[in-house]
């Protein structure tokens, strides 16, 4: 027979050691299924069968948590071929980077508030070096990379918001046409209709990105 103590001294064993990677990745799950907000890290320690302070061996605190958090994402952001011309690989990199928020919902909103770790710096750096291919005036060549990475953040968020808003999609539009007339806004009771008549659409981030890099382009001449 085991004693309580016996039985825990075998899970602490049987326990895998952690690691900041670890900790991190625990983190994300939780985010991913409960949101950031119902992340503490005295759940994230009793998910990963250790207590509160073994934590602090690998994070200095929960910003800290939020920093790494936020940069084990941007690991999933690929890299594309070398080989490949500039137009295509800055479309590849957004594409990706979407991609990795969209799969991670809670990040969007955190990116431009977190400091950036290694694979941040790592994404920046190519986005820059693809952009810089393009052989655009530098001031065009810095308006270029805000207005990708801009595009990628804002449709993003704006996207899965959305998503959460109109999750009772029979309710928001009956709401909608009970509250808006089209005697007084034509053009917007056409819109929503539309929306509300064509579910599947176009891939809306990526034609808007292929505006961005259409106009860099005509801009490097």
């Amino acid at each position: 027979m085991t004693t309580d103590d016996g039985a825990r001294s075998d899970r602490q064993r049987d326990r895998q050691p952690l690691s900041r990677d670890r900790v991190l990745a625990a983190a994300i799950d939780i985010a991913d299924e409960q949101g950031v907000d119902g992340l503490s890290m005295r759940k994230l320690a009793a998910a990963l069968g250790f207590e509160v302070m073994s934590l602090y061996n690998h994070v200095e605190n929960k910003d800290d948590l939020l920093d790494g958090m936020v940069d084990l994402v941007a690991a999933q952001i690929v890299a594309p071929p070398a080989d490949l011309p500039w137009k295509p690989a800055v479309r590849a990199i957004a594409m990706s980077a979407h991609a990795a928020l969209v799969r991670h919902p809670w990040a969007a909103a955190l990116w431009s508030s977190r400091w950036p770790g290694p694979h941040r710096w790592h994404y920046m750096e190519a986005l820059l070096h693809h952009l810089g291919r393009a052989d655009l005036p530098d001031d065009v060549a810095d308006v270029g990379f805000h207005a990708v990475t801009l595009h990628i953040q804002g449709f993003t968020s704006q996207q899965l918001a959305y998503a959460e808003q109109v999750a009772d999609r029979a309710e928001m539009f009956a709401r909608f046409h009970r509250t808006v007339t089209a005697d007084e806004f034509p053009l917007v009771v056409a819109h929503v209709r539309y929306h509300q008549e064509h579910e599947a659409r176009r891939d809306e981030f990526g034609f808007v990105l292929d505006l961005i890099l259409d106009g860099l382009e005509r801009a490097a001449g």
